[in-house]
């Protein structure tokens, strides 16, 4: 059995962040690679989305293990207003952390948020506060990877690899972030049906100009926004056109979308 951990949505302007843990043996694995399995963001074209879904559905199925953390808008908004003692990097790691001890697998491979130096030294530290009698025996550090182990109290061992671009090298990766997308996308309509919004206004939830559902949301909400109505906007993000709806006193909208 291994595991792999990624996250989605780290970026969005709604919505939740997801970090997901899965666990596969090699059967499901090699099963799922024959069948096209991949990083989730390479599920492009029309069909791509449903063919993500179809992955995420069955990764599911298959998985011995699923550890999922969703980190709210408003928990995110929170930390950062603690910066510099807290961040969503550290916010982030402490998630990871916890499923990296909740697995029970041996082999866990891990997506980097930064280069692997700074997790790997954030990530044993957390997993340090959660259990103070872990022994933790660095084996490899790379520019892009590392390698550590974590010796348990009861002497089971974990090998923990820390990889840039890990969702495309590492397939057990790659179904993580499958289902990470899968239902942080799931999140996003959930949104949408529990405010009667119209199917798709959130659109993809990241802060791109080009998102024509999302900023003629955004166009259409001002006044709600700007009044924080919102719990699933992350209200801290310093994005121009969010920014200046929230902090704009005028309803001339034209004034929001101008870089």
């Amino acid at each position: 059995m291994v595991s792999g951990i990624d996250e989605a949505g780290r970026g969005s302007v709604f919505g939740s962040l997801f970090i997901v843990g899965v666990t596969l043996d090699q059967k499901s694995i090699d099963k799922l690679t024959n069948k096209g399995l991949k990083d989730s963001k390479l599920f492009s074209g029309l069909q791509g989305p449903k063919k993500r879904t179809e992955f995420a559905l069955e990764i599911q199925e298959l998985a011995s293990e699923l550890e999922v953390k969703e980190i709210q808008a408003e928990k995110i908004d929170q930390t950062l207003k603690n910066r510099p003692l807290d961040n969503l990097n550290f916010l982030e790691i402490r998630n990871i952390a916890k499923i990296v001890y909740d697995l029970s697998s041996e082999e866990i491979t891990i997506d980097t948020i930064s280069k692997p130096q700074y997790l790997i030294k954030h990530l044993t530290r957390y997993l340090k506060r959660l259990e103070s009698s872990l022994i933790f025996n660095m084996r490899l550090m790379k520019s892009t990877t590392g390698n550590f182990t974590i010796k348990q109290p009861n002497n089971k061992i974990k090998r923990i690899t820390v990889s840039e671009k890990a969702d495309r090298i590492f397939p057990i990766v790659s179904a993580a972030s499958c289902v990470a997308k899968y239902l942080r996308d799931k999140h996003l309509r959930e949104i949408e049906n529990k405010w009667d919004f119209p199917s798709m206004s959130l659109g993809t939830g990241y802060p791109h100009k080009k998102d024509n559902n999302l900023m003629n949301f955004l166009q259409h909400h001002h006044e709600d926004i700007q009044n924080h109505r919102f719990p699933f906007i992350r209200y801290s993000w310093a994005w121009p056109p969010l920014q200046r709806i929230i902090k704009s006193s005028s309803n001339t909208l034209e004034n929001y979308f101008h870089e």
